[in-house]
């Protein structure tokens, strides 16, 4: 078994925790992070030590890998430590804030022996990666138009993601996720015009913006994450193509008895043809992805899901993003 420990016992560390219980090629061997009362709970329930001093962890555990899955603005602090410990690196997204900064990361983890991936798990979820799949083999046709967005309320459970220098705001912790798997689907972006309102704290929180590919191809995408009220998570894909066009949609609806509940479909439209709700591989995309790194550290393979120049080039989209946002013009992004 591949042993990992995992830094930040919070939602996303719970997440992983669920994911991983059943895997036969990953193992939690240890929990550690600052929030000791809450640590020693989740470490209690799934039966690992937990540890408030991480060199002591190391030290002790010996762990292959380390997920970090601390608040984005300790993840350069925590990536620094455990290449100092040579341990290998999982980090959640946003990575770091600065593309220049990940860069640097990479480059020290590569001159240390470390393999280091970053946690865009949507590469990894099931439809995402059959649309991938359905686009790159041409079932489509040559691709017209391009949407996605992604919504949600903001976080309650925590105060930092309301400030930019920490969180990076809803463009870095929400909208990030489809402007990677767009980046992932089709390529280096040639310029983004970006629209949103900067809220008093300094975050752009409602982002919607054009994405212009180099293969010539544009999408539109947006991310708002302080959707008022109890509205349910909620994100859409449309793809058309000249051939067929597909979207899916997952949305929280509400019954007339005022349950919530989930809607999800994943439906391509081919020319010609009736509509054609699509089967999809069933699996934890978030073991799936934890698997995959161990086994490109075990077999020391290239990580092709997730490799370190393209974190670095969604960052500097997100950059250019940000500018579009702050000057109300059209950037072109640079490489």
């Amino acid at each position: 078994m591949f042993q990992i420990a995992i830094i930040g016992p919070g939602s996303i560390c719970r997440t992983y925790m669920e994911a991983l219980k059943d895997s036969k090629i990953v193992a939690v061997k240890a929990l550690a992070g600052r929030d000791t009362e809450k640590g020693r709970a989740m470490a209690a329930e799934y039966g690992v030590p937990y540890y408030s001093d991480q060199d002591k962890m190391y030290e002790k555990e010996q762990p292959d890998a380390v997920l970090i899955c601390t608040p984005t603005f300790i993840h350069e602090e925590m990536v620094r430590n455990a290449i100092a410990h040579g341990v290998h690196v999982m980090c959640e997204k946003p990575f770091v804030l600065d593309a220049k900064i990940a860069k640097e990361l990479f480059e020290d983890a590569r001159i240390a022996g470390v393999r280091m991936m970053v946690m865009h798990v949507v590469r990894f979820w099931p439809e995402y990666t059959k649309l991938k799949a359905m686009i790159g083999a041409g079932e489509l046709g040559k691709i017209k138009n391009v949407y996605l967005n992604r919504l949600s309320s903001h976080p309650t459970w925590a105060t930092w993601h309301r400030n930019p220098k920490k969180s990076g705001g809803g463009l870095y912790d929400l909208h990030i996720h489809d402007v990677d798997y767009l980046y992932h689907v089709f390529g280096a972006v040639e310029s983004v015009y970006a629209v949103g309102k900067q809220e008093e704290s300094g975050c752009f929180n409602n982002v919607s913006t054009v994405l212009k590919f180099a293969n010539g191809i544009s999408a539109v995408v947006e991310g708002f994450m302080d959707m008022t009220g109890d509205f349910g998570f909620t994100t859409n894909v449309r793809v058309n193509g000249t051939e067929a066009a597909v979207e899916m949609l997952n949305k929280t609806v509400y019954l007339e008895q005022g349950e919530a509940a989930k809607a999800s479909q994943f439906v391509v439209y081919k020319k010609g043809e009736p509509a054609e709700k699509l089967a999809v591989e069933s699996y934890n995309p978030y073991a799936r992805e934890t698997e995959y790194f161990a086994e490109c550290v075990e077999g020391n393979q290239e990580m092709k899901m997730v490799p370190d120049e393209d974190v670095v080039n969604v960052l500097r989209i997100l950059e250019a993003i940000q500018k579009s946002l702050e000057t109300g013009n059209l950037v072109k992004t640079e490489w």
